[in-house]
């Protein structure tokens, strides 16, 4: 028994494919939605090479609910924070109709302090406004109305058109902390984590999602769905992931660790990233690639490792692996992947989950 398996993008460079950047999101996604899987996210991300493809998901989401016709299209994440809750609300409402009702959020508070150039003032209190946020697209999404101050100053009140196809939206919350976990459960929310989150660290995962399960079940007498973001890449064997997904990876993850110096610089974080050396980024690098590949929480490997890890990941409490597939690897090779990926479907059975 396997969890779901969903396609996940989080490109590293825009400039990976200067005249055709958004092919491989969208030829991975029509593979998908005729072969089985679940569902596309797609991020948001600003002012960065890493990510920078994405700027808007209900931009992307639009795009694929018109190459598309069952497949989940899926935000991962929706910064919350940085946006106005009726601009939300209204542009999912929009692709959810173009979509006949497939779409869902993550919602995110977001991290890097350079984001929040979009909204400022967010910054210090960005986790509480998450939760507050969403609540708030919930029930615009419902047909409820929020007052606001118009143009003349005179408060109105409004909501979205057009009316959503489903009645209520699936949301996500995306976090690795004790209390992105209870908080999900509290608020009957399923959870998307990574396994960078718990620097690879299974017990410490496990740990989590058991405590999101409690929460859920005493809150809302069921278990909830958690979603695990892995790197992944299904090859003919080790020698060829040796030779395709690792220089990639590494790749991937330089432009990681840059994001994280800026972050750091932004915050004037003398002592954090934005200091390290050549020397010292490479080690980082290095080890960081050594821990995903090795992890028990990763999905890079042959096609009867992926199985066994597959079925590994469902018994730690895993319901979907949301597949991160653009971070370096050229497009043949990725369908190729996507290609054995997909017998992983056969050994899923209705209600399994």
């Amino acid at each position: 028994m396997i969890p779901e398996l969903s396609l996940f993008f989080f490109s590293a460079d825009a400039s990976e494919q200067p005249d055709e950047k958004y092919r491989m999101l969208l030829e991975t996604s029509k593979f998908a939605d005729e072969h089985g899987f679940t569902a596309i996210w797609t991020p948001e991300r600003h002012f960065q090479r890493f990510g920078g493809l994405y700027g808007n998901p209900s931009v992307t989401g639009a795009a694929l609910a018109m190459v598309t016709k069952r497949i989940s299209i899926r935000a991962g994440s929706v910064v919350l924070p940085l946006q106005d809750v009726l601009r939300v609300a209204e542009e999912w409402s929009m692709v959810d109709n173009l979509s006949q009702g497939r779409v869902a959020i993550a919602a995110a508070s977001g991290w890097h302090v350079n984001d929040f150039v979009l909204n400022p003032g967010c910054y210090q209190d960005r986790n509480e406004e998450l939760y507050t946020k969403i609540a708030l697209v919930k029930s615009l999404w419902r047909g409820e109305k929020i007052c606001r101050p118009n143009g003349a100053g005179v408060m109105t009140e409004v909501g979205i058109l057009p009316r959503p196809i489903q009645a209520e939206l699936p949301v996500w919350v995306t976090g690795r902390s004790d209390d992105t976990f209870l908080q999900a459960g509290r608020m009957g929310l399923n959870i998307l984590t990574g396994s960078y989150a718990v620097n690879h660290n299974l017990p410490e995962f496990i740990r989590k999602v058991k405590l999101y399960r409690a929460t859920m079940q005493e809150h809302h007498n069921r278990r909830g769905h958690v979603t695990l973001m892995a790197h992944t890449f299904v090859g003919e064997d080790w020698d060829a992931i040796s030779a395709i997904a690792e220089p990639a990876l590494l790749r991937y993850l330089s432009i990681n660790l840059q994001l994280q110096k800026d972050n750091s610089a932004g915050l004037q974080d003398e002592r954090g990233f934005s200091q390290l050396g050549d020397r010292e980024s490479r080690f980082i690098i290095r080890a960081q690639a050594r821990s995903d590949l090795a992890s028990p929480l990763s999905f890079i490997g042959p096609l009867e490792h992926c199985r066994t890890r597959a079925a590994e990941l469902h018994e730690y409490g895993v319901d979907e692996i949301a597949c991160l597939i653009d971070f370096g690897v050229c497009l043949d090779e990725v369908i190729a992947s996507l290609q054995r990926l997909s017998l992983l479907l056969k050994d899923r059975t209705p209600g399994s989950l």
